[in-house]
């Protein structure tokens, strides 16, 4: 079954690569749109996934937001959050993608993971067949009780927190953005991460475990812009391109 998506419109589209906003665990889709909004403000066509109540673990997640990049016609930006990015690494070898952004990174199956999510509770939810309760540790105090989701599938729980899911590059231009002040992913686990996925790394000083979402949202949504930009170069500019020759084209 094909993942619902919520389109955010370009306020005059200016990147040929689509943006998918993938959420990560106990989260929803509303936690992208203060970024999204912003982005498309700059020209992103963007895409809200909502990936929630989605069966099965990373694998099978995987596979339905491939069917989703494939139908956008274009290969997407992925930027996903916290277990999002270990999914949008697999989409990543199965489907062309233009870039990854993983936002809130951490490493499956590290200490940190198993200080957060109690791995016990984890498992007992994935023998009796139930979902797995968003954990107090997991996330942060929110504004909108949009932003959260109570419950996630055992199975995917449980290949995050056991690291079910090897860490390697994906042959994608990729960027760890990382809040300062995320205990899930300090500075020995910033290291392993680019180590392993050969990817650039982006500290944001004082954020948190929702850096696209709260405090200064603003200042780092810019940031994952200005990296795109820097990354992808001049072949993001050929849909404002083809556009302006179609508005110059019907002037005449």
């Amino acid at each position: 079954m094909a993942l619902p998506v919520m389109p955010v419109h370009p306020e005059g589209p200016r990147y040929r690569a689509p943006v998918l906003f993938v959420p990560g665990l106990w989260a929803g889709p509303a936690v992208w749109r203060r970024a999204a909004g912003l982005l498309g403000h700059r020209g992103w066509e963007g895409w809200l996934v909502d990936a929630g109540g989605e069966p099965g673990g990373v694998s099978e997640r995987a596979a339905a937001l491939t069917a989703v990049a494939a139908e956008l016609g274009r290969p997407p930006v992925l930027i996903a959050h916290d277990a999002a990015g270990v999914v949008a690494l697999e989409v990543a070898r199965r489907t062309a993608v233009a870039a990854l952004v993983w936002v809130a990174p951490f490493v499956p199956g590290g200490p940190s993971v198993r200080a957060a999510v109690d791995p016990w509770g984890v498992l007992a939810a994935l023998l009796f067949g139930r979902p797995v309760g968003r954990p107090p540790a997991w996330t942060p105090i929110v504004e909108d009780p949009a932003w959260v989701r109570q419950e996630e599938p055992a199975a995917l729980v449980v290949d995050v927190v056991r690291g079910r899911t090897a860490i390697r590059p994906a042959g994608v231009a990729t960027v760890l953005v990382v809040g300062e002040a995320d205990a899930r992913c300090a500075a020995g686990d910033r290291a392993t991460l680019s180590a392993g996925l050969g990817a650039e790394v982006v500290v944001l000083p004082g954020a948190g475990a929702l850096p696209l979402a709260t405090g200064r949202w603003q200042e780092h949504a810019g940031i994952v812009h200005r990296w795109l930009v820097r990354t992808l170069g001049e072949t993001l500019l050929e849909l404002y391109e083809e556009a302006m020759a179609d508005r110059d084209g019907g002037d005449e």
